[in-house]
């Protein structure tokens, strides 16, 4: 679960010890709380353990890259954002990914890392818009519901009341 704290949980999935520090170094002195994976498999067990509120991954990791994680989370955590931070510019690599759901694309090395926290709280406030959608759209839903459960009942109702109604003429 993201952290009790009002800081965001941003989840680091890269290979490069130095990415990572450096993302880390910055991030925290914009009080984001900063977990760090060293490639997509500890990620992905990360993702499931710590629920952060979004995740920077890398493309091209051994074993579990970035592309698998993307797919994994399409399936297991939709809501969350994924900004891929990767050293390949490939047009092919972008398009995956954004197919697979990443909501953003920057390229390594960052000169200016102003880009990726404005890029990360475009992202945050886009996921909380997206939150707060869902959270209405539950409502409303719950609402119709409600609202037509009262209906049926005041149908049946009617229905019974005609029927006594006839019933009584009937008699009379």
């Amino acid at each position: 679960m993201p952290s009790s704290s009002n800081f965001p949980v941003v989840l680091t999935i890269d290979d490069e010890p130095a990415i990572r520090d450096s993302i880390r170094h910055y991030l925290e002195d914009y009080d984001f709380n900063v977990l760090e994976a060293v490639d997509g498999e500890q990620g992905l067990l990360m993702l499931e353990a710590e629920h952060p509120d979004l995740v920077l991954v890398d493309l091209r990791m051994p074993e579990v890259d970035g592309l698998d994680v993307l797919a994994w989370m399409k399936i297991h955590f939709p809501l969350v954002p994924v900004i891929v931070v990767s050293g390949t510019g490939v047009v092919a690599d972008v398009i995956e990914a954004l197919k697979l759901g990443a909501w953003d694309y920057l390229l390594k090395p960052i000169e200016d890392l102003e880009i990726l926290r404005l890029a990360i709280n475009r992202a945050l406030e886009r996921s909380e818009l997206q939150k707060q959608a869902q959270h209405h759209k539950l409502k409303l839903q719950q609402e119709i519901e409600n609202r037509t459960e009262q209906l049926e009942k005041a149908n049946q109702e009617l229905r019974l009341s005609a029927y006594a109604f006839n019933t009584h003429d009937a008699i009379v």
